[in-house]
């Protein structure tokens, strides 16, 4: 079996799931303001899930018997690095809460690769179930430093849910819709009309998270995280350049996400010493 492998494993390809992937880990630890072993164990669980992802999809959309036999050979590695780290992890833990989390990420991930049967793993509902089954490492990462699945490890879930879930929405707008419905010389009316559906995401998430946080559920301060992405968002829809860029494009919400990431977790900060 091993005789098939090549020099490198398969990864992810898509730039943006990397950061979909490490942010909420990142935050659930850095709210919890603890890094342990039981972490450690948590991070290496999660990586074997997100890298497990690939290979399977691979398996349900390739009908080249030697592609497919090769990731067939990865499933079954990343699958025992996955299964194996967190058989250990619930050994050493004893953290119970553990196992519905990572039932409800193994659900997200059969509904997608049945999507992926169907060349369907790239549609908003495909993205969404992933941005599902990775926002679960923020409360699973809390959950392992501190013990605790409480109202903040549910609200790092909802902000990673959400804040994903908007960037998805505004790179197809500005890579697949934009370009069709937009002419470079088109007035402000009809720019803005195009880019309605993601600016009303946007204000509606805005005032949702104002609600929460009204309730008490999150820091005041994650309605600056969402209100910064929207004025990207009115930016971007505002711009219409006659080629797109895409590596300014993707840098751009990069940025976005390593100052969204850093105002939450400063929200969080403040929050716990009032």
């Amino acid at each position: 079996m091993l005789s098939r492998l090549k020099t490198f494993p398969p990864l992810p390809r898509e730039h943006g799931a990397w950061a979909m992937f490490g942010v909420p880990l990142l935050m659930g630890v850095a709210v919890a303001e603890k890094f342990n072993a039981q972490v450690l164990l948590f991070a290496i669980v999660a990586l074997g899930f997100y890298l497990w992802r690939y290979p399977l999809m691979l398996v349900v959309k390739n009908r080249a018997p030697k592609n497919r036999g090769e990731a067939i050979v990865w499933c079954v590695i990343y699958g025992l690095l996955t299964v194996g780290s967190g058989a250990i992890l619930l050994i050493v833990s004893q953290l119970w809460l553990l196992i519905p989390l990572g039932m409800l990420g193994a659900l997200s991930l059969a509904i997608y690769l049945w999507l992926a049967s169907r060349r369907e793993e790239m549609t908003t509902l495909g993205e969404w179930l992933g941005i599902a089954g990775l926002a679960l490492g923020a409360p699973g990462a809390y959950l392992a430093a501190t013990g605790l699945l409480d109202e903040k490890a549910l609200g790092l879930y909802a902000l990673n849910l959400f804040y994903f879930g908007g960037t998805v929405l505004y790179i197809k707008f500005k890579v697949r819709e934009q370009p069709k419905t937009v002419l470079p010389t088109a007035d402000v009316k009809t720019r803005l009309w195009a880019g309605r559906m993601t600016m009303l995401y946007h204000v509606l998430v805005i005032i949702a998270f104002g609600i929460f946080a009204g309730l008490g559920w999150v820091p005041a301060l994650v309605a600056l995280a969402f209100g910064l992405p929207f004025c990207k968002v009115l930016s971007g829809v505002l711009t219409r350049p006659a080629r797109l860029n895409l590596p300014r494009l993707g840098l751009i919400e990069l940025i976005f996400t390593g100052v969204f990431t850093l105002v939450v977790v400063l929200a969080f900060y403040g929050w716990s010493k009032v």
